[in-house]
């Protein structure tokens, strides 16, 4: 499967909560949805990048919009590890990680997350209050950022060259102020 590329349909995911499952165009029918894919539980990557998606909540929901998480593991773990640090928006789980393979997430080489410049990149993260945690899951799965209009049209996407390389939060904000000032008002 190809990349999604800016214009592309986004696909119409079912995920898991803790509450049944989720079905993604119900939620971006409503606005701008930023979907976002993890790695692991463990990656300090993935969650410096849930912190700073988690400073920048209000401004997504201000703009109109709305965020989602996902990870590779089920419902009920999802749920526990979102709570504990206090991430303000839907973690959803995908443990068959159908949703991944639907947007072209593949696995990267253990270059990718066992480098130098892994290593020399964790200030960064420490700076932000994100710490490695115990690996769990696949590993090696690569993540990625996506926003969807309304209309279920990708208008930014973000595929992670490495586990360091997460979407800029201005860039993401952006597409959602300018998805939802695109969008059709009522009459």
């Amino acid at each position: 499967m190809d990349p999604l590329r800016v214009g592309d349909a986004f696909p119409d995911l079912t995920l898991e909560s803790v509450d049944g499952t989720v079905r993604l165009s119900e939620r971006w029918a409503v606005g701008p949805l930023v979907v976002a894919f993890m790695r692991h539980f463990g990656c300090p990557f993935c969650r410096e990048h849930l912190i700073l998606l988690g400073r920048a909540y209000h401004q997504i929901c201000g703009a109109g919009g709305d965020a989602v998480a996902v990870f590779q593991y089920g419902p009920e773990s999802t749920e526990r590890f979102c709570q504990s640090r206090s991430v303000p928006f839907d973690c959803l789980g995908d443990p068959a990680r159908d949703g991944y393979r639907s947007v072209a997430l593949g696995r990267g080489p253990r270059k990718e997350y066992l480098s130098l410049k892994v290593l020399r990149q964790r200030k960064r993260v420490r700076a932000v209050g994100a710490r490695a945690g115990i690996p769990k899951g696949d590993v090696a799965q690569r993540p990625g950022t996506f926003v969807v209009d309304p209309g279920g049209t990708v208008v930014f996407a973000h595929y992670n060259e490495d586990s360091t390389d997460n979407a800029e939060v201005a860039d993401v904000l952006e597409a959602v102020a300018s998805a939802a000032a695109a969008r059709p008002q009522p009459l």
